[in-house]
């Protein structure tokens, strides 16, 4: 079997119910660490199993912004979305 490494750009928005903006920045980022080696198994066994892929995910790296736009306050919006972040299987070398 060969190794294949995807990149791409994904959207994200956390909603957060806070006192203040700040503490809600400051939790936002922890919901959005890379999966865990379970979640990375059960995907796995649904990619064999449940639909009959040969593949296998070896590892997924989540690379965060450091930065957040807020974008609504008490469901009112406020600016267009541009919170982005990035994922990337990173154990192996592609040309980009």
């Amino acid at each position: 079997m060969k190794t294949f490494a995807f990149e791409t750009t994904i959207v994200v928005v956390v909603r957060v119910h806070a006192a203040d903006e700040d503490s809600a920045r400051k939790v936002a980022p922890t919901i959005l660490g890379a999966p865990g080696t379970a979640d990375i198994r059960i995907a796995n066994e649904n990619a064999s199993a449940g639909l009959g892929i040969d593949a296998v995910i070896e590892h997924v790296e989540f690379n965060v912004a450091p930065d957040l736009d807020l974008v609504e306050v008490n469901g009112e919006r406020l600016k267009r979305r541009r919170c982005a972040m990035r994922i990337g299987a990173s154990d192996v070398d592609y040309p980009r």
